[in-house]
């Protein structure tokens, strides 16, 4: 059956490419300067074995030399570069080797990159944070773990310390509550991505917390009253019960797959503490819903 060209259209996202249409139906995609090297055009009769072929290798020569450009301006993970052939609508047979090209000369290492970033990041954030932007660079879980394990539980603290130190600074400047304050540098140092374990020793180090016990005592005394509306109070106690009930349910499904591969007590506590700081609530309700738990 003779094979004719019917159709050539410019793709909507790339107008560097082309679709094209061999007795009505779609054959293939290529760049549009393949189509006037070979003069290609509608009614035109073509071998479209050889023609395929090609079109195959101006692809794979094409893609490669895009993914190159890539890495030139900076490091990528290998499903950064990925998804941005995709996007390209590159074929995954012209992906896969493209990849290889870039793996077999170091063009793109996940380890390399992962090494890199973390001694980029670790000054100004914790392990789980750095953990979670990986994964979210394609990065596998293995090679995270295998580079976090090489950063030490004292330079970890160190960082953290020097971060809270800065951030109360500022806190103090509109806050004389020292239980906010304690509150909010706990919750900003979750959400920076470290742990329970780092965080309560590092409150501990930047704020006397016999200071607290000193003022809510004080206000104890004086009769100070937190809200003076007790409608308004009840209802806002009302929903402080229900944010925790939602929590601790959710933290009680987690440390029940937790425990049928965990027994030390220790480690059951800040893998739950951690797996809710990724989730996103804050350091106080981690803290009431695990003491509630174990």
């Amino acid at each position: 059956m003779r094979k004719i060209v019917t159709k050539i259209e410019v793709q909507k996202r790339n107008n560097e490419r082309v679709n094209v249409y061999i007795n009505d139906e779609f054959a293939f995609a290529c760049s549009a300067e393949l189509i006037y090297i070979h003069n290609l055009k509608k009614g035109k009769e073509v071998d479209l074995n050889y023609l395929k072929e090609i079109i195959e290798e101006d692809n794979y020569m094409k893609g490669k030399n895009y993914a190159l450009r890539l890495v030139e301006k900076n490091y990528k993970t290998e499903n950064e570069i990925k998804e941005k052939l995709l996007k390209k609508e590159y074929s995954e047979k012209n992906i896969f080797r493209i990849l290889n090209f870039l793996k077999e000369y170091k063009f793109v290492d996940d380890n390399k990159y992962a090494e890199i970033y973390i001694k980029e990041k670790i000054r100004k954030y914790g392990k789980n944070k750095i953990k979670y932007k990986l994964l979210k660079k394609g990065v596998s879980e293995e090679v995270i773990i295998t580079r976090l394990d090489n950063i030490s539980k004292e330079v970890e603290y160190e960082n953290a310390l020097k971060l809270a130190e800065k951030k109360f600074e500022v806190l103090i400047k509109s806050e004389n509550n020292v239980k906010k304050i304690y509150k909010k540098l706990g919750d900003y140092l979750v959400r920076n991505g470290y742990d329970f374990e780092v965080v309560n020793q590092v409150l501990c180090k930047v704020i006397d917390k016999d200071k607290i016990f000193e003022e809510n005592n004080l206000q104890n005394k004086k009769g100070l009253s937190i809200n003076n509306n007790s409608v308004n109070n009840k209802i806002s106690k009302k929903k402080e019960i229900k944010n925790h009930e939602n929590i601790k349910e959710i933290a009680m499904k987690r440390y029940n797959i937790i425990i049928k591969s965990e027994n030390d007590k220790m480690k059951i506590y800040r893998r739950l503490s951690n797996y809710l700081a990724r989730r996103g609530y804050n350091w106080g309700d981690i803290r009431k819903t695990l003491d509630d738990i174990l």
